[in-house]
This record gives C-alpha cells, structure tokens and sequence, in this order.
C-alpha cells in the first residue's frame, strides 16, 4: 500500500459514520429534517423513506431478495445493515479500504445476529471482484473517493449478472470542493439569511462562538486531509453515462447545505420551530436554484444497468 493509500484507510478508519465530524451537531445530513428533505429528493418524491427502500421496489420489485449483492465503499456497515433489515438479499459481500471501518461492521452485524454479511478489507481500485456475481452493486459516498473511475466501473459492469443493477448515492459535485464562482457566492449569499442566533458554532476550537462566514473548503487543504476527497467527482456521471445505461438520476441537492451548515448543524432542532422555518427557506432556495439548472445538484441518487443486458 503507497502512502496515499495508507493516509487514505488510516483517515477513514478514525472518522468513519458515527465519528464526531458525522455529529449531529456539525454535519448538515445527520439534521433529521435535513436528511428527511434529502430522502424526499432521493426518492422523487415517492412515498418511501430512504433510497434504498426506493430503489428496491422500483428497480429490482419481484426479484428481492436478491441471490448476491455487493457494497463497495461500506464503512462501518450502515447500508448493509439496512438492506439486510429489508430482506434485501440472500448474501451479501462488502468491503472498504478501513481497517477499523471493517472491525466496526463486523461487530455491529455480530451483535444482531447477521451471518449473511462477508466483510473484507481490500482496495476496490486494485482487486478483482469477478464476472457476473453479482444481482446489485451499491456505492453509498463511495465513489467520489475513487481516482481510477474508469478501472472500477469496467469491474462493477463484468461483474454484474446479466440485468444486474447498479445504484449509487454520491456527491457528484466539482472535484476536490473547487465550487464555481456562482455556486460560492449562492452559498455565501445563503449564509448571510441565517439569523446570526442560528449561527453558533459546534466545531472544535470555535465551539460556542458564532460563524461571520461560511468555512468554504480550500481544495489544496482537502487534499492533503484526505487524498481520496472528491478527487475525481466531476467526471462520475460523465462515466457513467459511457459505461452504463442510466435509468433514473435523481438530484438530491446538497450544492448550497453541505457547506452552508457544516459546523453549525446542532442549531436546527425540530424543537425549535423557528430553527425548522429557517431550514425550509433555504430548501427553498437550493431546490429552486438547483431544479432551474441555475446551478448543478452535488448529490444523485443513480440507479443504472449493463448497457449490454
């Protein structure tokens, strides 16, 4: 393993789901109200509660469970656990660059009684995952961590059965957070609409003081964080788009909220119903400036096949 591989699995082993930085406090999507307005997207608008209940029905409908699914990307095990919760699947492999990820996943799918998992270590980008394997291929904010995009999905497509699915929820987003001057000042613009009383951070070091600006990532920083980070985001469904064929996109948002909430998450309670005023404004903004084609939706939800079934 070089060190950029190295970096990479010793970073998601420490901040895997769960982890202070996926705090409730901090992160935009652990909001309840948030995620629930993220899941209302990533189902179109159909009356399921997350996207992979969503994708399940839609897409593989009758042929649930399914004989063998594969998550690339898995963590801590999260969507594994769901799936099999939904009677998903008869097995299913897993894996994760993470070694502690990996640890996390197994004692959790331990603890319920779960035999039906295999979870492994191992670098999608350097193994082989076989032909025609499997029945679905999940990536849940996995696949903008993946340099060799071209390499990874030529493997997920061998290795899906004939009719197989594939289904990711990404961000999909400029690569390395390098926004467009119009996404940063529609960002920017936002932040200033948030009562300065919504605005008090949960972050380290500024904990209890109250954010003057949004902390808009510098993209040199993310990379040297995590080499992994968004590094080849921009170009996910382009590929996609050349490697299979693509029956639903559907845009989640995420283009102004990733970053407008981060650090300052904890202030939108659904206790406080002014809190829940506030949000639903800047729903209003993203979905109205992402649903114009203004600007791009960061986040998809993509459900797509072989284009040779």
């Amino acid at each position: 393993m070089n060190d950029d591989k190295k970096k990479i699995a010793d970073y998601w082993s420490e901040n895997m789901a769960g982890s202070d930085p996926f705090s409730s406090d901090v992160y935009w999507l652990a909001v309840p109200a948030v995620q629930k307005h993220y899941q209302q997207r990533a189902c179109a608008y159909k009356l399921y509660p997350t996207w992979l209940e969503y994708c399940l029905k839609e897409f593989l409908g009758n042929t649930v469970p399914a004989q063998r699914m594969l998550s690339i990307g898995c963590g801590s095990g999260g969507l594994e656990r769901h799936l099999f919760s939904l009677n998903a699947f008869q097995h299913c492999d897993a894996v994760d660059i993470a070694p502690k990820a990996i640890e996390a996943a197994k004692q959790e799918a331990e603890k319920l009684g779960i035999n039906s998992i295999k979870y492994l270590v191992h670098d999608i980008e350097t193994i082989d995952i076989g032909v025609k394997q499997y029945d679905a291929v999940w990536f849940n904010g996995s696949l903008h961590h993946i340099k060799e995009l071209e390499v990874v999905c030529d493997r997920v497509k061998k290795a899906l059965k004939p009719g197989g699915w594939l289904f990711i929820n990404e961000y999909v987003g400029f690569n390395r957070f390098a926004f467009s001057s119009r996404q940063r000042d529609a960002i920017e613009h936002a932040f200033y609409l948030i009562p300065s009383r919504y605005r008090r951070s949960f972050m380290g070091g500024a904990k209890n003081t109250y954010q003057t600006s949004v902390p808009l990532p510098d993209p040199r920083e993310v990379a040297r964080t995590d080499p992994s980070e968004a590094v080849r985001s921009q170009d996910i469904l382009p590929i996609l788009k050349n490697k299979f064929e693509i029956v639903k996109i559907n845009n989640c948002g995420g283009s102004i909220l990733q970053f407008l909430l981060s650090g300052i998450a904890g202030n939108f309670k659904e206790s406080d119903p002014h809190s829940m005023l506030v949000l639903e404004m800047l729903f209003a903004i993203e979905d109205s400036l992402v649903d114009s084609g203004d600007i791009q939706s960061d986040f998809v939800v993509v459900a797509a096949r072989s284009n040779s079934h």
